[in-house]
């Protein structure tokens, strides 16, 4: 379980960027209020980092079956550090996500999203 925000003097959060989809179907605002939830509940700044004073917004983009099962990703647009870059990576790579809501068709998606690190007074 990652710590709160409040327990700690930094910040990341991640959020959907956009999505594309394997299908012409649009993905649901159910389904993607529940990835923005589970992005929010398994991301963690990387102490290191965190101790090194590095920030930014790594964009990632990976693909979904509708199981949840997470089948790649891959670092779009680094942060600029390295550390922050792999957490965010790591965070995603094998990961079981929501699975998709019924009024998904899709048998796969391909998603972006930008998870932001920043650091708090």
């Amino acid at each position: 379980m990652a710590p709160s925000p409040s327990a700690a003097p930094a910040d990341s959060t991640a959020e959907p960027a956009s999505e594309r989809t394997a299908s012409p179907a649009p993905i649901p605002g159910d389904w993607q209020r529940a990835l923005a939830n589970w992005l929010a509940a398994h991301k963690a700044y990387p102490e290191e980092a965190r101790r090194r004073g590095q920030q930014g917004s790594v964009t990632l983009r990976f693909s979904v079956d509708r199981s949840g099962r997470v089948l790649d990703v891959v670092v779009a647009g680094s942060a600029g550090a390295t550390m922050l870059d792999a957490a965010a990576e790591a965070m995603l790579q094998g990961a079981m996500l929501p699975p998709f809501t019924a009024d998904m068709p899709q048998d796969k998606v391909t998603v972006t999203v930008r998870v932001r690190y920043t650091l708090t007074d």
